[in-house]
């Protein structure tokens, strides 16, 4: 979805590179939703998690293996680490300025986050896994 404007900034050439090109809003608009999401989801784990102190082990398990919270604990986890990757790319993109070390930090930013999100994911599903 783009909103047409009826602004012209008048460069052309060298001055042209300081016009924006609208480039950063697709992930602008994917920020505030992803954190829209994350604000309840949060607020959720942090709850549960929090209830869980002074519980046995098999008591937190059998709460952690309801339906769901380990649903909202697993859609936390993986909003949370798309949401976090997305930002760590704004931020190799813009500071690392060799070209060589900026996609070697992008990979690795990738190959991080889905692992993360992985761990968390696993571990969930172990817990909430039925014996």
């Amino acid at each position: 979805m783009s909103i047409p404007t009826h602004f012209n900034s008048g460069r052309s050439g060298q001055g042209a590179a300081y016009v924006s090109d609208h480039e950063g809003s697709e992930h602008a608009r994917f920020m505030r939703l992803s954190s829209y999401a994350l604000a309840p989801l949060g607020v959720l784990s942090a709850w549960w998690l929090a209830g869980l102190v002074g519980e046995t082990l098999e008591g937190a398990k059998a709460e952690i293996g309801r339906p769901f919270p380990a649903i909202v604990l697993i859609c936390f986890a993986i909003i949370g680490m798309i949401h976090a990757r997305q930002g760590m790319t704004e931020i190799i993109e813009d500071y690392v300025h060799d070209a060589a070390l900026k996609e070697k930090a992008l990979h690795w930013n990738r190959i991080g986050s889905i692992a993360i999100a992985a761990a968390w994911t696993f571990g969930i599903m172990l817990i909430a896994a039925p014996k």
